[in-house]
């Protein structure tokens, strides 16, 4: 059989193995959960290492928390781009946390490094020849500090998951982990719904968005629980990946600039007692000191911007499962009629507990100056369902469609150099993320670009693979 043709069958293989893992995987689980014994809690725990005799939580009682995990991911091209084949690509991630109100007791300040591995190829770059990457885990092969910073919150609100009144970040930071990013988005494989293409075509090197860290700070105000502003100044380059390898290449001065970031967060339906279906919209801009060309010809202009709004909206929450207890003497109530007569008893219900299982949808609209950069325009949107299949209450299948108009400019370039039918790329990806346990997860995925490189140079790309991830 030749090679075009053997990668496709040999990725539904992969696939159906996987699938056939996950249900024997889920299968061990339930049966594990109907026995009580030690791999009952090794299943139902949060991570692959267990709790280490332990030791974990002994840690984390005392404000240190380690973390870290690997993702692989098999890719195959099986049609258009530049050509046929399967790449591999792996991440490992691990960093600390530290807490250190319950460390030496300093409320409100903290501390956090995280650190990569990367390892494999860019099935973008091998494989399709598109900009909306197909993997956001993708980069240049090395170990490199991502982030590291101290953070001092100040005005904290009680409850789990508050926001505090003030919070200042300073130190080695990424913008994707804060700004311009969309909850339902984060579900999907594909870079462009994370760090979305407006920014790191724009953005000189990609910007502060993974794989790579800048130095920075951060400010963030919540006067009220449903408002947060936040802005944030970065390194204005943070320099190819092959060039500053480790993340400590530091570069402040005028010739770079800086990258300014300002985004406003409004939310609804967060509050514990809140009756309607939660949502949030963001609103924010960009702006960048340094020199910038021109995308079509030979000038240059002071400093670039972008401006950008986001919406994440649930639109059906499945029912709580908590019911009400059947009626007993000792509990029971009676309903007094007009007439001052006793009428049947009766319990009052158990309080339903919300469901996170339900449909949601995102979309994001950004817009930047023609004359100097590379996408003027950029949209995506999707759907996602959490829990739609029964019995599988923590898996999450999504649809969503990414598209990234070129400057006139930029496209004239382009024109000029040979291409014939510039003028976007496009995306569409769904995929399904299976929770086999709290830290293993399996990701089957299937991704078409259309018009690879925004030009009619390359045939649409159907792209089929998927990851495994382990939270250790």
């Amino acid at each position: 059989m030749n090679q075009p043709y053997r990668t496709p069958f040999a990725l539904l293989a992969s696939v159906a193995l996987a699938m056939s893992s996950l249900q024997a995987q889920q299968q061990v689980l339930d049966q594990s959960q109907e026995e009580v014994g030690p791999l009952t809690g090794y299943l139902e725990g949060d991570h692959a290492l267990g709790d280490m005799g332990k030791m974990r939580t002994n840690l984390e009682d005392h404000g240190v928390e380690f973390f870290g995990g690997y993702t692989a991911e098999v890719w195959g091209n099986t049609t258009g781009g530049l050509k046929q084949g399967a790449v591999y690509t792996g991440l490992l991630d691990f960093g600390v946390n530290l807490d250190f109100d319950k460390l030496v007791g300093w409320k409100g300040a903290s501390f956090s490094t995280t650190w990569l591995w990367l390892s494999g190829r860019d099935a973008s770059e091998d494989l399709v020849g598109n900009f909306l990457t197909v993997s956001n885990i993708a980069g240049f092969n090395t170990l490199r500090m991502l982030e590291m910073w101290f953070q001092q919150d100040f005005w904290q609100r009680e409850g789990d998951g508050a926001l505090s009144g003030l919070s200042i970040r300073l130190g080695q930071l990424t913008a994707d982990s804060e700004f311009f990013i969309s909850d339902y988005g984060s579900t999907f494989i594909n870079g462009t719904f994370g760090w979305p293409a407006a920014a790191y075509t724009n953005i000189p090197e990609g910007g502060p968005g993974y794989p790579m860290g800048a130095p920075g700070v951060r400010v963030a105000i919540t006067p009220v629980e449903w408002f947060t502003f936040q802005s944030a100044v970065f390194e204005g380059d943070v320099f190819a990946q092959d060039v500053n390898r480790h993340g400590f290449r530091w570069r402040l001065n005028q010739k770079f600039g800086a990258l300014w970031m300002n985004e406003a967060q409004f939310r609804w339906n967060h509050a514990d007692d809140a009756t309607g279906l939660p949502g949030q919209f963001k609103l924010g801009a960009w702006f960048h000191s340094a020199d910038f060309a021109a995308s079509y010809g030979d000038n240059t202009y002071w400093g670039d911007s972008g401006y950008y709004a986001i919406v994440d909206q649930m639109l059906y929450r499945e029912p709580g499962k908590e019911a009400a207890a059947p009626i007993t003497s000792k509990d029971a109530k009676s309903v007094v009629a007009a007439d001052g007569k006793s009428t049947k008893s009766f319990k009052e219900p158990v309080k339903l507990e919300k469901s996170s299982q339900g449909l949601g949808v995102f979309g994001r609209i950004s817009f930047t100056p023609q004359d100097r950069n590379f996408v003027g325009f950029y949209f995506d949107t999707g759907l996602v369902y959490t829990g739609l299949i029964p019995g599988r209450d923590d898996d999450a299948i999504g649809v969503a469609l990414g598209f990234a108009d070129l400057t006139d400019g930029a496209g004239q370039t382009i024109y000029d150099e040979g291409s014939r039918k510039v003028g976007y790329e496009a995306v569409i990806e769904a995929t399904y993320d299976a929770q086999i346990t709290k830290w293993l997860h399996v990701q089957p995925d299937l991704q078409y670009i259309i018009r690879p490189g925004g030009t009619g140079d390359l045939g649409n790309a159907l792209v089929l693979g998927g990851r495994v991830s382990v939270t250790f």
